[in-house]
């Protein structure tokens, strides 16, 4: 267990922090609120602040949500707690070890690393073996451990509590505007520029053909109103995600294509950030190229809509 406890919070700080602690997939508006709270004590104090939190997600590891599932991948969980004012972002490998830890081990662990003064988490937060480590505990604890805690109740929206699990379902149900409303930031994937087969070029809508990442979140497949950000200009576009029907393609797997509404150019080998702000359509199979050509006419007028 020693070895598990090693250098587990990374080298330890020349100073204090204040630390928030947490899943933290989706940094949805309820996450935000309490990393916001951590970066505002920690300033106010002239201390560090930092992020605690674990990959794999316990829930995954756990078997309670599938692989790929994930809001936010790792790097960008980690790119937006910066974006956000974390000065030091800390990623447990979640392991069985880990989870056995019993909370005081934990705590004795993080503190002779990051010299806690304050530990801000969600009412719902527990660690340890049998999640015995709730936010109670873990506040009564504090007096032993030199730190206070900053417990956040749960932020409700339109009658709700805002939750990774309510964000996960509205993607799936493909209803970006409220998911994006939950987030406070529009749903997104980043991958690699790749050559397709030209069928959009063909069909006289040239596309930028990417894969989504492996663990993140598949959105059902459809058309969407989207933003292709490349090299830091912003595209409106038609994106579509799917197995493209109309031409026999179900059993090649997914395809992610995007046809930009104001550009055109080679972009392979860049890469694309796509931004999802709504779904225009389910995908269908069309009797023809030319029935599938005047839909996407269609389906590119009311993107303009959207993202105009």
């Amino acid at each position: 267990m020693n070895e598990v406890l090693n250098n587990l919070f990374g080298p330890e700080l020349p100073n204090h922090s204040a630390a928030a602690i947490g899943a933290f997939d989706g940094l949805h508006l309820g996450h935000q609120h309490i990393i916001n709270n951590t970066v505002t004590f920690a300033k106010k104090n002239g201390i560090t602040s930092a992020a605690i939190l674990f990959d794999p997600l316990p829930s995954i590891f756990f078997g309670r949500l599938g692989t790929n599932e994930r809001i936010l991948l790792r790097d960008e969980q980690e790119t937006r707690l910066r974006e956000m004012g974390i000065d030091r972002v800390i990623i447990l490998p979640f392991s069985h070890q880990i989870a056995d830890l019993t909370p005081e081990a934990f705590l004795s662990a993080m503190q002779s690393s990051l010299h806690c003064e304050r530990l801000v988490m969600g009412e719902d937060f527990s660690l340890g073996k049998g999640r015995t480590g709730s936010a109670a505990v873990l506040a009564n604890l504090g007096s032993t451990y030199g730190f206070s805690t900053d417990i956040i109740t749960k932020d409700v929206m339109d009658g709700d509590i805002i939750s990774s699990t309510r964000i996960r379902s509205l993607l799936h149900q493909g209803n970006l505007p409220q998911a994006n409303r939950l987030l406070g930031y529009p749903f997104f994937f980043s991958s690699d520029i790749i050559h397709g087969d030209a069928r959009g070029r063909k069909l006289g809508f040239p596309t930028l053909n990417v894969k989504i990442p492996e663990e993140k979140l598949k959105l059902p497949n459809g058309v969407y109103a989207v933003y292709n950000y490349i090299d830091g200009v912003k595209y409106a576009s038609v994106t579509n995600i799917g197995v493209r029907p109309t031409f026999g393609l179900d059993d090649k797997g997914t395809f992610v294509e995007s046809y930009l509404l104001n550009a055109s150019g080679n972009f392979y080998g860049e890469t694309a950030r796509l931004e999802f702000v709504e779904m225009l359509r389910e995908e269908k199979r069309f009797s023809s190229a030319e029935e599938l050509k005047n839909q996407i006419n269609k389906d590119i007028e009311r993107a303009r809509q959207i993202l105009s």
